[in-house]
């Protein structure tokens, strides 16, 4: 059996077309240049080099979290990865959040920062520990809109690195655990990011208010908002936001699960509406350093493989006409059109991340 049909993801199971988009086929897979702007693939391997080459593709190596010892390793693996293929594998930067306290912090992290972005660092990461993890000597949890991150934030407004932040968390973590939701096989063996029930917690919308809050005070600051900002749940709540604060974007890492239970005619109009705001992201993790002992080359060739099906599961929704396959669950094609596609898979990016364009990995 075909590894693509092992995973039982994204075949087209009807190509009956769209009103207005007979006379345009979908492009082929590799014919799109693309760009994920949300990956953690901490390796130098060929087996990945040679997939996203065939692919015609590139991703963005995102360094998170700042908070569990790893932050030197991932920048130190990201930089080579970087210097051995800079078309491939562009990279983000992150910074610890664990010294916040200190009176230096953000001269610190601002140094840090300033020497990530001599090594190539195209943007910068601020991970959900901040708002549902870190607390101060009070025991408060800090919230990203806190004072201590303001510097660091005007510094990233002046040199022009956009935000990359993953704030909160779908908001089915604050529900209770349901057998139905996409995000139940993680909450379930992911209990400690499972709020619900756990009123010591900040809610969802104190988070999100939050984010608002960091787009107000810094109107000039670029935010890209991790998994459609975490308001995968509400469609109207992410288009009235970016079009509140023209500075921020969106990209539906590990979302696309959630788009797909939307009625297909609605996240289409998202599209037309904000075509140069919503990026592409998969969301793979691939960390070496984190095992107890090193991956094997079949672990690898496996890696691959599922990344591939992955890719080509979401193109099949954004691209395809009629029916298909994702996430196990049958569901409409977006049928993007060609001009959409192209800056949703690579031209937003381009313009947002400063990553050349006339680059093709094939």
């Amino acid at each position: 059996m075909s590894p693509l049909r092992r995973f039982g993801f994204f075949l087209p199971l009807a190509l009956a077309g769209l009103p207005g988009l007979r006379a345009s086929p979908s492009p082929a897979f590799e014919e799109i240049r693309k760009i994920d702007v949300h990956s953690h693939l901490f390796e130098d391997a060929p087996v990945f080099h040679e997939l996203f080459r065939r692919l015609n593709l590139r991703t963005v190596n995102v360094c998170v979290p700042g908070g569990d010892g790893h932050l030197a390793t991932m920048d130190r693996v990201a930089r080579q990865l970087y210097r051995r293929e800079p078309t491939l594998y562009p990279f983000t930067a992150t910074f610890d959040v664990t010294g916040h306290a200190a009176p230096d912090y953000a001269a610190r992290v601002i140094a840090w920062l300033d020497a990530a972005f001599a090594g190539g660092a195209v943007a910068v990461k601020i991970w959900k520990e901040v708002g549902l993890g870190l607390r101060d000597a009070s025991g408060r949890f800090v919230l990203p809109d806190d004072p201590v991150f303001d510097p660091i934030y005007a510094h990233l407004a002046r040199r022009g690195k956009p935000l990359h932040a993953h704030l909160a968390e779908p908001i089915d973590a604050w529900l209770p655990l349901d057998p139905n939701s996409p995000h139940h096989g993680y909450y379930s063996t992911n209990p400690q990011w499972h709020l619900h029930g756990k009123p010591e917690y900040p809610s969802h919308a104190a988070i999100i208010a939050a984010r608002d809050n960091i787009l107000r005070k810094h109107p000039s600051l670029v935010v890209l908002a991790a998994h459609l900002g975490s308001l995968e749940h509400d469609l109207d709540g992410i288009a009235s936001r970016l079009e509140q604060f023209p500075n921020l974007h969106v990209e539906v890492a590990a979302r696309t699960r959630n788009l797909t239970r939307h009625p297909p005619e609605r996240v289409r109009a998202l599209f037309a509406r904000f075509p140069d705001r919503i990026l592409y992201g998969l969301d793979s993790s691939w960390k070496p350093h984190l095992r107890d002992r090193p991956p094997t080359d079949l672990q690898r060739q496996a890696h691959a493989t599922q990344l591939e099906v992955r890719y080509r599961a979401d193109f099949a929704y954004y691209a395809g006409h009629g029916e298909v396959l994702h996430s196990g669950r049958k569901t409409e094609g977006l049928g993007l059109p060609r001009a959409t596609l192209e800056r949703f898979y690579h031209g937003n990016a381009e313009r947002l991340l400063g990553l050349p364009a006339a680059w093709t990995g094939r």
